[in-house]
């Protein structure tokens, strides 16, 4: 499905793991780019490496 979100930025809390992360995977799947924080600077790194170039993370 087509929610018109490529190309929009979407900043995605808690998104080193769990529901957070599945928000974010569901976005860049749909074109979007996000940047994901979470409070484990290493979870983060990880995290925005599995969802690819479209993706950058901040611990926060």
């Amino acid at each position: 499905m087509d929610l018109g979100l490529k190309d929009r930025v979407y900043v995605v809390t808690g998104a080193s793991r769990g529901l957070g992360n599945a928000t974010a995977r569901e976005l860049v799947a749909d074109g979007a780019k996000v940047v994901i924080t979470g409070r484990d600077e290493k979870a983060v790194a990880e995290a925005a490496a599995e969802l690819g170039p479209n993706a950058a993370g901040v611990a926060a």
